[in-house]
């Protein structure tokens, strides 16, 4: 079943008596961890590198990046479509690996961009506060509301009826969950490369190539894809669609192709519960056509387009995800 409306409003957190988020901290362990992958994945993929590697680089980007744009964004955070439960699961485990947090925490800073788009202050990412803040700063030097779990719980009330969602929402996790991918992945190339070596030893080299490129270099391409999503598609691109207020979402079709169809950022803060962003032809979005494939073998449902034939009043489509009684105080 598909659904041709879309809904403008994705949290109805309440407004009023809204708590002084001037405050922010320094995220020193996080900040660390970023800065330093970062940098490691600037220069070591230029000296571990191997066939095999580079493989498993694009299949966990694709695995990962898709656990985040399919599923945190479009699933979670938007409810473009609805899955059953274990595959709703599944598709959370592979975005938890791109250690970008939790869904509750993911989709409760997306609602705040989407309620407070480009208002300094409010929107935890905008590019009206600096480059380096929307790309890669906010989430060292946190708001209150980017790091105290009581105000940005208020967002996902729906994500916190399953255990499991809580369960990931604890910051330590995603340290020993790092952790686990670094030494998994150099684990897995050592194998690897002894399946094609003559002596069918351990590889150590390839070892580090998969440490390398698929522990290291994967989480920092997506997190700064992401980024990319953040900063260049609000300053780089076309305009298709009037937004409302300060939104000045773009389309970039670069982004969009290193992001799996996320770049179309115009079309999406149009509509945003469409399951498809790419909304022409030539608008490539891979996400709607593995969610497409997934409505055609009947694991998708309800799934939400925009409609486009038209012009649709903003007022037409102001209505939120979350239901007014479901918003926690």
């Amino acid at each position: 079943m598909t659904t041709d409306f879309c809904q403008m409003e994705d949290s109805v957190a309440p407004d009023g008596d809204a708590p002084d988020l001037s405050e922010a901290r320094l995220d020193v362990p996080f900040t660390i961890v970023n800065v330093v992958t970062t940098a490691l994945a600037l220069v070591l993929p230029f000296f571990y590198y191997s066939v095999s590697s580079i493989i498993a680089f694009f299949v966990f980007y694709t695995i990962t990046g898709l656990g985040l744009t399919l599923g945190y964004h479009r699933l979670f955070a938007h409810k473009a479509f609805k899955v059953p439960k274990w595959l709703e699961h599944t598709i959370a485990v592979c975005g938890y690996l791109a250690i970008q947090r939790g869904p509750i925490f993911w989709c409760a800073m997306h609602r705040m961009h989407h309620r407070h788009t480009d208002i300094p202050g409010r929107d935890p990412h905008t590019p009206n506060e600096g480059l380096l803040h929307v790309h890669f700063g906010w989430m060292q030097r946190r708001r209150r509301d980017v790091w105290e779990k009581v105000l940005y719980r208020r967002w996902t009330p729906d994500l916190l009826k399953d255990p499991f969602y809580v369960w990931l929402d604890n910051e330590m996790f995603d340290y020993f969950a790092y952790v686990a991918l670094v030494s998994l992945s150099y684990v897995a190339g050592g194998f690897v490369g002894a399946a094609f070596n003559e002596t069918g030893t351990f590889d150590r080299y390839n070892a580090m190539c998969f440490l390398v490129w698929v522990g290291v270099l994967n989480r920092v391409a997506i997190l700064h894809a992401f980024g990319f999503i953040n900063s260049v598609c609000h300053l780089f691109g076309s305009r298709p669609y009037s937004t409302h207020g300060a939104d000045s979402s773009v389309n970039n079709g670069v982004v969009a192709f290193l992001i799996f169809g996320e770049g179309w950022h115009n079309n999406h803060h149009a509509f945003p519960t469409s399951a498809r962003q790419g909304l022409r032809w030539y608008e490539l979005d891979v996400n709607w056509i593995f969610i497409n494939t997934l409505q055609r073998l009947g694991l998708a449902w309800d799934v939400k387009l925009a409609k486009i034939a038209q012009a649709v009043p903003y007022e037409e489509n102001d209505r939120p995800v979350i239901d007014e009684e479901e918003a926690v105080a």
